[in-house]
């Protein structure tokens, strides 16, 4: 799966590459995230993902105004 994101002039951000899936909690998720930056190519980051965990979220983490009282666990 890819996904692009951009900025609100229409400028490309990002290029999100979604891959490796593998099943967890009941179906196909992405293990690995792979992110090229629309500006400079060169910049790659990859994310992936193990050890899954079922956890509940604060309604108020899903917030925009709760974001600058957020502090990871």
């Amino acid at each position: 799966v890819k996904a692009r994101f951009y900025a609100d002039t229409g400028a490309l951000l990002k290029t999100a590459y979604y891959r490796r899936y593998e099943n967890a909690f009941g179906t196909e998720r992405p293990t690995e995230t792979v992110i090229i930056d629309g500006l400079d190519p060169s910049w790659v980051t990859v994310m992936r993902y193990s050890q899954w965990e079922r956890r509940e979220v604060p309604q108020a983490w899903l917030q925009r105004d709760y974001l600058p009282r957020f502090r990871p666990e």
